[in-house]
């Protein structure tokens, strides 16, 4: 049952739906007390913090990230010396051949402790690459490397979710094959990320599907997340959103500036909405739920000025996709030839990656994963009747998902970043919000089991 708390500020707007109008208000606090949840409206993030967690695994799979094997998976991944794209496959110490065989082994240990639940597989296709100005485009075999946890829903195109992280590095030239590139921030922790989550989350039971996606060719165009992204929407992958891990392990900024909390989480908009939007404002929720400890800092925009992550290809086939980085990155630690210059240590080398802060990222990642493969389906076809009107009233088409409990209806002002209030939870499809306008607010709705779990509201 759904156990929560109210906390408002000054008198809350009535809220009605259809069967509430005929019943009494002794009815309605019965339906209250049913429901586990109070007849009112308070702000979303307290309603989220407070959630009913007693049936939920999320804070033992957040117990099980483990800031040493994310040590030991990160150095693991700088002793290959580089893992250019186009690097030395052949070797298994050296090269990212070399790399991405022992990231399907990782995968493959984390299957047998799943007792076989979650699945491994590569996929590998050739592209070209550039390698410079009057030189002919070089043709490589690009491998992405996939852990697959199929859900209760019983169906491997059915609703997924998607974390990623890219194991290619590069030196400071982008053709350069040879030279040192570490990357133990860019991307070892996002790729340690990955590998944490799949042997945290696999030991347990979802209704969504998950996987866990290591790429590669990012740092020569994005090519691993776009050739998955576009294999996903040509077998009908129902993807309901998608993570990246980009460089996710430095606290200490060029800037001098220490941060050991904070995570920026990108997310774009064609206009004033979109679902990555939104899978951003649920993100920065279960943090607030279930990892008090991150402060999620949401940039309302694609990725940093001029730069690219693998979200792209996501969002722009319309998959709500987001991008987390740390919260000042260091420039001397990206992208560079690893020396010792006027006494200055250059290069992305482990020294410079705090352990503590990638598992803070990985329990942020599996918090919003948990929630929302835990939670029903969202519902759908939202309809609003607003028009010269004092209230509003949305209805919507039920979550397919059978483990949902109710429905709350989310609002917040135009200018507002994150939903600012939410409705009790009904078990009706047909809500009237009195007092508040759509004229200056805007309304999402989200499905509800009967341990918190919320689905991303929907417009």
């Amino acid at each position: 049952m759904l156990v929560r708390q109210a906390v408002c500020a000054g008198p809350p707007p009535r809220v009605r739906s259809r069967a509430m109008i005929t019943v009494s208000n002794m009815c309605v606090a019965l339906l209250a007390g049913v429901l586990g949840c109070p007849m009112q409206d308070r702000p979303s993030d307290a309603g989220v913090g407070s959630g009913a967690t007693g049936a939920s695994p999320i804070p033992v799979i957040l117990a099980e990230v483990s800031p040493e094997r994310i040590r030991a998976r990160i150095e693991r991944l700088v002793s290959f010396h580089t893992r250019h794209t186009a690097s030395e496959t052949r070797s298994e110490t050296r090269g990212i051949g070399a790399a991405r065989r022992w990231i399907e082994a990782d995968l493959r240990e984390s299957a047998r402790l799943s007792g076989g639940r979650l699945q491994v597989s590569t996929q590998a296709f050739d592209a070209e690459i550039r390698m410079g100005r009057g030189r002919e485009p070089l043709e490589v075999e690009i491998v992405n490397v996939i852990g697959f946890l199929p859900g209760t829903i019983a169906d491997p195109k059915g609703r997924t979710y998607v974390v990623c992280g890219h194991y290619d590095s590069r030196a400071g030239s982008s053709r350069d094959v040879e030279s040192a590139a570490p990357g133990a921030d860019d991307d070892a922790s996002g790729t340690a990320v990955v590998l944490e989550l799949a042997r945290a989350m696999s030991r347990h039971e979802f209704e969504a599907n998950l996987v866990f996606l290591c790429v590669a060719g990012e740092e020569q165009g994005l090519l691993g997340s776009k050739h998955y992204a576009e294999w996903a929407e040509s077998e009908g992958v129902l993807i309901d959103g998608m993570i990246t891990n980009d460089i996710v392990g430095g606290v200490v900024g060029g800037n001098g500036v220490r941060d050991e909390r904070t995570i920026r989480c990108y997310s774009e908009a064609e206009g004033l909405h979109s679902p990555s939007r939104e899978l951003a404002r649920t993100m920065k929720a279960a943090a607030g739920r279930w990892v008090p400890a991150a402060n999620i800092q949401l940039v309302f925009r694609l990725d940093r000025f001029q730069r690219g992550g693998d979200h792209i290809p996501f969002h722009r086939m319309g998959v709500p996709a987001v991008r987390l980085t740390e919260a000042n990155e260091h420039y001397g630690r990206q992208h560079q030839d690893v020396r010792i210059e006027d006494g200055v240590q250059y290069g992305d080398l482990v020294e410079f990656v705090s352990m503590e802060y990638v598992a803070l990222v990985a329990r942020v990642n599996g918090a919003t994963l948990g929630e929302l493969a835990l939670a029903p389906a969202p519902p759908s076809n939202i309809r609003m009747r607003a028009a010269v009107r004092y209230d509003t009233e949305l209805s919507w088409t039920p979550s397919p998902s059978s483990s949902v409990a109710g429905y709350e209806v989310v609002w917040r002002d135009t200018a507002a970043p994150m939903w600012e209030h939410v409705s009790a939870v009904t078990q009706e499809t047909t809500l009237t919000i009195d007092g508040v306008t759509a004229d200056t607010h805007f309304f999402g709705v989200r499905a509800v089991d009967s341990a918190g779990h919320r689905s991303r509201a929907v417009r």
